[in-house]
């Protein structure tokens, strides 16, 4: 009898094992992955401005939202998506906000949102300093929502989204990523042609 007791026990603590790990495998979520692209500050494009007249600069930085859900078995919902723009690490310089308009994005999907803000208080004498001699500008961005999980049928609580990027411009007026990626799609191109006649 006692024999039978502890098969019993085993069988119950195996069930409730495999229970909490289905558990846990159905309710665990992870947050999107969220990155700042195709960032333009036409102010410090030095092809474009040839003297430091900050009447005359374009004011404006347009960029690009990109946001990754990783979860091959739940989706996201969004509500409205902010975006803080601040000149340098710290939010001493506030240069202006965006919002995007809720939305929802489908199980290991991506979505890419443009947009364009006006930059009031943006120090173009600190910032054409910091691109000059091959330095960069940085331009923080704030992502700010909250989300929701669909799990199954149901969506889970509102839980706070938060990211902060901090993009570098040089005196291209565009951020390194955009530079490393394009060299590297040229670079791509340029390799697929000469192993095409090397095969």
């Amino acid at each position: 009898m006692s024999d039978s007791r502890a098969c019993d026990c085993v069988k119950l603590i195996v069930s409730l094992g495999v229970t909490a790990l289905v558990l846990w495998l159905i309710l665990r979520t992870t947050k999107p992955k969220c990155s700042i692209g195709d960032v333009y500050v036409q102010g410090l494009d030095k092809s474009i401005n040839s003297n430091n007249n900050r009447t005359k600069r374009d004011n404006h930085i347009s960029f690009q939202l990109n946001l990754k859900n990783e979860m091959k078995d739940k989706a996201v919902r969004y509500d409205n998506i902010t975006l803080s723009f601040y000149y340098g690490t710290n939010t001493s310089y506030p240069l202006g906000n965006y919002t995007f308009d809720k939305f929802k994005q489908g199980k290991d999907k991506e979505a890419s949102k443009s947009g364009m803000i006006e930059a009031h208080n943006m120090p173009w004498d600190n910032a054409v300093k910091a691109v000059s001699n091959n330095s960069k500008a940085i331009i923080r961005v704030d992502v700010s929502t909250k989300i929701r999980y669909k799990i199954i049928f149901w969506y889970t609580k509102r839980h706070h989204y938060f990211v902060e990027n901090k993009v570098e411009i040089d005196d291209s007026g565009k951020s390194s990523a955009q530079q490393i990626s394009c060299c590297f799609g040229i670079f791509g191109f340029l390799l697929f042609v000469i192993l095409s006649f090397l095969l």
